[in-house]
């Protein structure tokens, strides 16, 4: 009877393993894929935006925007957010600085500028925003 005990509990256990890493799996795949989907969102983001008035037909523009709107909805609805940090703390783990300045009304290092955005999947950054950081102005003595 006990052996028949042991052998259940290692089968629960083993199933319980066994759905801990399928669900590793499938949240890996869908990283992969959301970094994938989001290169290619930004750079038609960047061309939609880069076409002039009248260069293509006005259907053309409203269809490429209609497709750019969709794509975002698809990355929402799997999860990836756009970074809000302008005017946050930086935070040098989730933020990528590419200048630094002092200015006198901030008292913490402090997200100026965002250069390009940075996106969130659930509680994972999957690309951090290229940001302009405001620091404490230094006073004579040295201190902030």
């Amino acid at each position: 009877m006990d052996s028949l005990m042991y052998a259940r509990a290692e089968l629960l256990n083993l199933r319980r393993l066994m759905e801990q890493e399928t669900k590793r799996a499938e949240s890996f795949a869908v990283e992969r894929l959301a970094r994938k989907l989001l290169t290619f969102y930004e750079d038609f983001g960047r061309v939609v935006n880069g076409l002039k008035q009248g260069e293509v037909p006005e259907t053309l523009h409203e269809a490429l925007n209609m497709l750019l709107r969709e794509m975002e909805k698809i990355l929402q609805s799997e999860g990836v957010e756009k970074m809000d940090v302008q005017g946050k703390e930086f935070n040098p783990f989730e933020h990528e600085a590419v200048e630094f300045f002092e200015a006198e009304d901030v008292t913490v290092d402090t997200v100026a500028d965002v250069i390009s955005p940075g996106y969130r999947l659930r509680d994972k950054v999957l690309k951090p925003p290229k940001v302009k950081v405001a620091r404490p102005k230094k006073r004579e003595n040295g201190k902030t």
